[in-house]
């Protein structure tokens, strides 16, 4: 069994747990994400570390809720325990230094993404986030961010057809500048959708976008094959050699686009904008 050592409500239906997991604490690295079971009859499912603690011997996750299984998740509280707590899985990030790092959170990903950009600034990397919301209401994860970057530009949108705008937009103005302030790379987490549209944005320019599949994900092991895709023409898992890989190197974005909508329904409205009526948002 995995204690629940703190659990918070970062704003309605989106919450941090943190668990007691010192061997999962001991190894994690940045990008990389655990699997759990609620209890012996729970579903596995894969959650991004955004971070942990090897004193303590912790393991903190963000979580939103969406389905039956994070709805369990949602109603434990410290002194409750898990029944399974797997990890760390999948590749770390690549960390390095490359200049000036632009990233692009949505959703989770504005947790999930801070202990690879403060990886990256550690690398002596010039940190610009650019963070999207659906409104102030459900905005979290600022004041993370704001520590382990240079600047946090907030896209927030009214929740309408127009929801890729304010995010692209910001990226657009910097990618316009990018003879006068380069951009070295372009790093994503947040929907399908939204990481495409990044990877055509940058692509022209040849910026390297590193996207991370993990919405993707079922399994976690690359048993099941939800998260099996294409890079340069070889089968790929995002669960194994991923979560983090290269946008422009995936073929066939909108077979994951639809793959990903095949699973989702009406029921399963993420903390984010809704792009006619689709629910993966």
């Amino acid at each position: 069994m995995f204690p629940i050592v703190a659990h918070q409500e970062l704003v309605p239906k989106v919450h941090r747990l943190s668990i007691e997991a010192p061997l999962v604490a001991q190894k994690a690295r940045p990008g990389q994400f655990v699997i759990l079971i609620v209890d012996e009859k729970g579903e596995r499912v894969p959650f991004t570390i955004s971070g942990w603690n090897i004193e303590s011997g912790t393991v903190d996750f963000v979580f939103i809720q969406v389905g039956n299984t994070t709805k369990q998740l949602a109603n434990l509280r410290p002194g409750d325990a898990l029944a399974h707590f797997v990890g760390p899985l999948g590749r770390p990030a690549e960390i390095d230094h490359y200049g000036h790092v632009v990233a692009v959170v949505s959703g989770y990903g504005a947790a999930a993404m801070v202990p690879i950009l403060r990886a990256l600034r550690e690398k002596g990397n010039r940190i610009s986030v650019i963070h999207q919301a659906p409104d102030r209401q459900r905005l979290f994860g600022e004041s993370e961010l704001e520590a382990v970057s240079d600047e946090v530009f907030l896209a927030l949108g009214d929740g309408g057809d127009s929801m890729h705008q304010t995010a692209t937009f910001m990226l657009r103005k910097m990618l316009d500048r990018h003879r006068q302030r380069a951009v070295d790379r372009v790093v994503c987490m947040g929907s399908l959708c939204l990481m495409r549209i990044i990877c055509e944005m940058t692509r022209p320019l040849g910026i390297k976008t590193m996207v991370h599949l993990t919405p993707l994900m079922v399994d976690g092991t690359g048993m099941c094959g939800a998260c099996r895709l294409s890079v340069r023409g070889a089968n790929r898992f995002a669960c194994v050699h991923g979560p983090e890989l290269d946008g422009h190197q995936i073929d066939g974005w909108e077979v994951l686009m639809a793959r990903r909508c095949t699973y989702a329904d009406q029921s399963i409205l993420q903390q984010g904008f809704q792009c006619r009526g689709c629910s993966q948002w």
